[in-house]
């Protein structure tokens, strides 16, 4: 058995980003940059207005109340052709570029308007209150001068970051290739999670749903996935046949040392390298990393749900991001909060606790009574996992432990 760190060591030695595609900004939505992006010019490009007002030279309002000439407007995305002269103000619009002239912009609220509305033409305007010189004015390249780098390669594209691109002009972005992902269960004893189970003995498949969700919520749906029997022939036959169509291959149960547990020997007839096979954690321990001779990855988890849940988010997502472009660093985050209770130390194996976040003035980390490798019903009511290394001594409550989200990916 290795530690988990030195599992992901491998992965990291054994995978890399996948190659770049062109991709339309619209669809880039959690794709990792493959190129950086820089500022086409300057942001913003000049002075613009951060109010609804008026602007003037603050050289007119040194004497309050005053009264200035309205000489025209200025709109967000017009060009402003007036300029402002001794005694003179333009409307101005939340955007606009401001008039030369002016230096400074008064909100329309400190002003006897008090708002903008209506159709009839402003020709003069009254300033009872003074304000501060260059007041509501974005200044030209505040925010990034012309060339400036602004989001680096590697960089997932959400919300803030389409809204930079777009900034700078970029209609379609390179972005890594997602991997495609094939799903094979072990497990003849598998049922739909919609069939009836009339005896106790009888399993319905909850492995299935769970990595399909997981990997939906991550960027990663499921190209292909597929039960297999426990049968050695028929498990290496149907890792064949997913190679064949993806680039990963996740696969649950098969993966311990039982007389049914044929996935280690079906890679191995499939030409598959095994760079790990058992992690010093717990629960999680029966999982493997291998690679095909086409490339295609293959992670083998546990069958037992709770250890599935525990490999999937400690090394399996973290490696589908890498290949997705994800810069290593940023693979496998964790956070450093306190303990709402004590928990104990395994002397042998690093712990993996399901916890759910609480809030108490502060956000702690509390431990959830989990009962057995198997029991998703308390791991369902998990924010994430506590990474507890191994130890002799109870860790006291308030003591800062690693967290792993669960939902944060």
């Amino acid at each position: 058995m290795i530690h988990s760190d030195e599992a992901w060591r491998l992965i990291c030695q054994e995978t890399l980003p996948l190659p770049a595609r062109t991709c339309v900004l619209a669809d880039a939505s959690g794709h990792y940059l493959a190129q950086p992006l820089a500022a086409d010019r300057d942001i913003p490009a000049a002075d613009r207005a951060a109010m609804d007002g008026f602007s003037v030279r603050i050289a007119d309002l040194e004497t309050l109340p005053t009264t200035l000439t309205v000489i025209g407007e200025a709109a967000a995305g017009c060009p402003c052709t007036v300029s402002v002269g001794p005694g003179q103000a333009v409307r101005i619009f939340t955007g606009a570029n401001v008039p030369a002239g002016a230096d400074t912009v008064v909100k329309v609220e400190d002003t006897e308007l008090g708002f903008f509305g209506g159709d009839t033409p402003v020709t003069e305007v009254v300033f009872p209150v003074a304000v501060t010189a260059g007041a509501n004015i974005f200044r030209q390249s505040e925010n990034a001068r012309r060339g400036q780098p602004l989001l680096e390669e590697g960089t997932r594209i959400d919300a803030c970051q389409a809204a930079v691109a777009a900034t700078c002009g970029y209609g379609t972005l390179e972005v890594h290739q997602r991997p495609s992902v094939a799903l094979l269960q072990t497990g003849t004893e598998l049922l739909s999670p919609e069939a009836p189970v009339a005896e106790a003995h009888q399993v319905r498949d909850s492995n299935g749903p769970m990595l399909e969700s997981a990997l939906r919520t991550a960027g990663f749906p499921v190209a292909y996935r597929s039960t297999v029997e426990d049968l050695r022939h028929q498990t290496a036959e149907a890792i064949q046949r997913a190679a064949e169509q993806t680039n990963a291959i996740i696969m649950t149960g098969g993966v311990s040392a039982g007389e049914y547990d044929y996935v280690a020997g079906a890679l191995k007839d499939c030409g598959a390298t095994i760079h790990y096979h058992g992690v010093a954690i717990k629960p999680g321990k029966p999982q493997l990393f291998a690679s095909l001779p086409n490339g295609t990855k293959v992670f083998g988890l546990p069958g037992n749900p709770l250890s599935a849940v525990v490999g999937l988010y400690d090394l399996v997502l973290p490696a589908l991001k890498r290949m997705a472009g994800c810069p290593e660093a940023a693979c496998r985050p964790s956070f450093c909060l306190p303990l709402a209770e004590d928990i104990k130390p395994d002397k042998k194996r690093q712990r993996i606790i399901a916890a759910r976040l609480v809030t108490e003035g502060l956000t702690l980390v509390e431990p959830l009574k989990v009962v057995g490798s198997a029991d998703m019903v308390t791991a369902a009511m998990a924010d994430g996992a506590i990474l507890l290394p191994k130890g002799a001594e109870t860790v006291p409550a308030g003591t800062p432990v690693q967290f792993r989200s669960w939902r944060l990916l």
